[in-house]
């Protein structure tokens, strides 16, 4: 889903976790990474946290030096979710039917139906297919053909890349959150948020700002700028749509806090990728973290 978003996110402006967002890592010496050390108090690495996007082009994998080094001195991965778990898209598409005998166009007021209707027709996607689902799930379709059609795919996510890489040293993998999680947050917050979340998602698209949002995400995430990304994921959401938002993060971060706390067990060297949208802002895991007692020290490249 899985920006500060995972899914959801990925949904109102481009992030998925599971259909989610970003850039080529292109650094340079000295310049700040979405990567932390996580000390305890004694000033011991208990772990690495990465914040990650979920879609990307070719040029976003393999992660800079000290990314890599972290991963190859791990004890084991962790992730929102395993994004090669097979199963996953049916989860998400049976969850993602309305119920028997109800149609999108029942549900949505007329004018936001007719501007759906053109967002994705505008994007290469029959209108028809929308009908059977649900608003969440139609807004994380917009938002990953909306990054395709800017040359971000889903194959090309950093989380995919360290599943394989992981998988392929034998590493294990664990998730912080189930499926099941994952599609309650994304469908939560009540109609009148879901509606107004698909409204921003569809305006983005027939204003054609979709690919310039998103080009300034993926700088801020280059520049591992915390505080320009945070503010440009919020910056977009209105008031109607502030359930979803405080769903599909605020709550989750929470509990992925808490969920991370479990893995800085000593004698563990977990190497923990989410989402880069979980990690600003007083809500987000680097607050949180800190809160628990756990000090994030930003990881540059060296000169």
């Amino acid at each position: 889903m899985q920006l500060r978003a995972s899914w959801g996110r990925f949904v109102r402006r481009g992030v998925v976790g599971v259909l989610g967002m970003w850039l080529a890592c292109q650094a340079w010496a000295g310049q700040p990474l979405f990567f932390w050390e996580l000390r305890d108090g004694e000033g011991a690495v208990r772990a690495h946290l990465y914040g990650t996007v979920h879609v990307c082009d070719a040029r976003c994998t393999p992660p800079p030096r000290p990314v890599t080094r972290a991963l190859d001195r791990a004890s084991l991965l962790v992730l929102e979710l395993d994004p090669e778990d097979m199963g996953l898209p049916y989860k998400i598409a049976q969850a993602g039917r309305l119920p028997a005998g109800q149609t999108l166009n029942q549900i949505l007021s007329p004018g936001l139906m007719a501007r759906l209707n053109g967002a994705a027709a505008r994007l290469g996607l029959a209108p028809q297919m929308l009908l059977p689902m649900q608003p969440w799930l139609v807004n994380a379709l917009l938002g990953v053909q909306a990054a395709a059609r800017a040359g971000y795919r889903t194959e090309n996510g950093v989380d995919l890349w360290l599943a394989q890489v992981g998988r392929g040293r034998r590493l294990r993998l664990e998730a912080l959150e189930t499926p099941e999680r994952q599609i309650a947050a994304l469908s939560a917050g009540g109609d009148t948020a879901q509606h107004a979340a698909l409204a921003q998602t569809v305006d983005l698209v027939l204003e054609d700002r979709f690919a310039a949002y998103f080009a300034e995400l993926l700088a801020a995430w280059r520049a591992g700028d915390v505080a320009t990304l945070d503010q440009l994921m919020q910056e977009e959401v209105g008031s109607d749509a502030a359930p979803v938002m405080e769903a599909l993060l605020d709550a989750r971060n929470l509990e992925m806090a808490a969920a991370i706390e479990q893995q800085l067990k000593p004698g563990k060297r977990p190497f923990i990728a989410v989402g880069a949208g979980h990690m600003g802002g007083p809500r987000g895991l680097l607050a949180l973290l800190a809160a628990r007692g756990f000090r994030p020290v930003q990881v540059e490249l060296p000169e």
